[in-house]
């Protein structure tokens, strides 16, 4: 997988059509492209795990990872789970970012990404027909034993942290970080602490605790996020969100968000800023949030 093959999604998904996956148009976004919801995994299992990435089209990671885990997937099932992906929620705006990068981006190419919506915090309402597609696709699951949402962190971010449903157990939540810490080379710190300020809650280095309202209905006239949706719909046994950064500057450790953003502005103007940082490679940010999806699968499957 490499940065460009953003520009050929469409192609890689359809792709994966003839090795087994089920692929389904589930709708078509504003400007009228296709949206696609993939099945995939063994197919007879009682467990379903859903992902979608892409909410936020200037989080590029997000796509490359679902579209890799499918590839993955249909060549080595998980035995036990299937799996229900979204891999580009906002394809129109994915699209212009795409065609902004070249053949070889440089990490300053993808930090000056800059096409996006918010698709995440808008994922109840009316406001976005993609997410109104995606939820009646989701909503035809019977359960769901799992959710993820792929997103990215400050792209030059003090570390790596995940955010994790509120309620989920404790001893799950141990053996994903047990996993995700094994997966996650020395360079990049699990940090013990949310730089955004959402949360206070550290589970586990690297595992914040994020709450999900507790209601018993959404107000279709208020906007809520797709963690939301999905907890109150099927009550999933994890609910997981990624927040990976493009690289890694410790010095961002105790400072501000304020002064990350800052930072992250000026190396996408200038090319520079004035700390240390370490560039986290495509391979290495695809294999740690597989192991994260993965290490959930296995728990649930076994739990």
């Amino acid at each position: 997988m490499e940065w460009t093959d953003l520009k050929q999604l469409d192609n890689l998904i359809l792709g994966t059509k003839a090795l087994g996956t089920q692929i389904e148009e589930i709708g078509v976004s504003g400007e009228g492209r296709s949206l696609y919801g993939v099945t995939v995994g063994d197919k007879p299992a009682t467990r379903t795990i859903v992902i979608i990435a892409g909410c936020h089209a200037d989080e590029i990671i997000g796509p490359l990872a679902a579209v890799s885990m499918i590839q993955d997937l249909v060549r080595q099932p998980l035995l036990g789970v299937k799996f229900k992906i979204v891999p580009v929620v906002d394809p129109d705006f994915l699209h212009r970012n795409a065609e902004a990068l070249p053949v070889t981006p440089t990490l300053h190419d993808l930090l000056s990404v800059n096409q996006n919506r918010d698709l995440e915090g808008h994922f109840t309402d009316k406001t976005y027909p993609e997410c109104v597609a995606i939820r009646q696709w989701i909503q035809r699951s019977a359960q769901i034993d799992a959710y993820f949402s792929l997103h990215s962190a400050g792209l030059i971010s003090p570390g790596l942290f995940f955010y994790v449903g509120s309620g989920t157990e404790t001893r799950c939540v141990g053996h994903v970080a047990d996993c995700v810490a094994a997966a996650t080379p020395d360079y990049i710190p699990l940090l013990t602490h949310d730089p955004t300020g959402e949360t206070q809650t550290v589970l586990s280095p690297g595992f914040l605790e994020v709450a999900i309202p507790n209601v018993e209905e959404l107000d279709p006239e208020k906007p809520s996020n797709s963690l939301a949706f999905i907890a109150h719909h099927f009550q999933p046994q994890f609910i997981g969100v990624s927040e990976i950064p493009l690289a890694v500057c410790p010095a961002l450790s105790n400072v501000s968000l304020s002064e990350i953003d800052q930072c992250n502005r000026r190396f996408s103007r200038t090319g520079h800023i004035d700390h240390a940082f370490q560039e986290i490679s495509l391979d290495t940010q695809l294999f740690i949030i597989k192991t994260f999806i993965e290490s959930v699968a296995q728990y649930i499957v076994t739990a």
